[in-house]
């Protein structure tokens, strides 16, 4: 990825891209086969609006939500001058924490959910499935354990895997394990996620999952590629009966 593709965010809480991820483009790509012409969509996370974007211009309502208001205004600006400003709606709020939505055709959620302790992803994929309608979809990305700029966590992680310990990746002292030229660009808390504990969760949470994989996000750095499983992610839909085990 080249410097003008990635871009640190304004709060310290990592980088965001100017490529929309495979994940995106697999929304982007569901709402177009949509028999309704403006799909409601959540945007967890929006950053700068690499997600956002995309969703506007192939007519969803958007709804961007990111906890700094600058980054919100910056979408708010360049939706203005693409003119696709009047199915934009932005919300300043911190998933998942007092937030309410409803009637929601699809969620997209990028890069977000390695920022909180498990125990809120829980809570965050429970109210994922309160806040979509029937038949309505996530599509979640996050970044793993497995990520190159993480590897020295990796050790640490199977240990606690081996005992037991589903979010394996938790840490305190993120910037301990992180590589030094990310340092200063992320929080001190992290939790570096697999397969095992998502895949779960939403289960749990009443989703049917369509897929879930590893991949290399699109265009990502030397610095942060691995094995193939920088990223994580996951479709999934709320079934349309309410016979559903939760």
């Amino acid at each position: 990825m080249s410097d003008g593709q990635i871009v640190y965010t304004h709060n310290g809480f990592g980088w965001t891209s100017t490529v929309p991820n495979q994940i995106t483009v697999a929304l982007v790509e569901w709402l177009t086969t949509l028999e309704q012409r403006t799909p409601v969509v959540l945007d967890i996370g929006a950053g700068l609006g690499v997600g956002t974007f995309p969703l506007l211009e192939v007519g969803a309502k958007v709804i961007a939500l990111d906890l700094e208001a600058s980054h919100l205004e910056s979408i708010r600006q360049e939706a203005t001058h693409r003119s696709i400003d009047c199915r934009l709606t932005t919300v300043v709020g911190e998933f998942p924490h007092s937030l309410h939505f409803a009637g929601l055709d699809a969620i997209h959620c990028s890069n977000v959910l390695h920022f909180l302790p498990g125990a809120q992803i829980e809570v965050g994929a429970a109210k994922m499935y309160d806040w979509l309608r029937p038949g309505g979809k996530v599509f979640l990305q996050v970044g793993t354990v497995f990520a190159g700029h993480i590897k020295r966590l990796l050790p640490v992680f199977e240990e606690r895997r081996r005992a037991g310990v589903i979010w394996a990746g938790e840490t305190g002292r993120a910037r301990e394990f992180v590589a030094s030229d990310f340092r200063d660009a992320i929080p001190v808390f992290m939790n570096y996620l697999d397969a095992v504990p998502l895949c779960e969760t939403f289960r749990i949470a009443g989703f049917d999952i369509e897929r879930s994989f590893y991949y290399t996000r699109t265009g990502l750095p030397d610095i942060l590629r691995s094995d193939g499983r920088e990223h994580f992610g996951i479709i999934a839909t709320r079934p349309c009966n309410n016979e559903v085990n939760k």
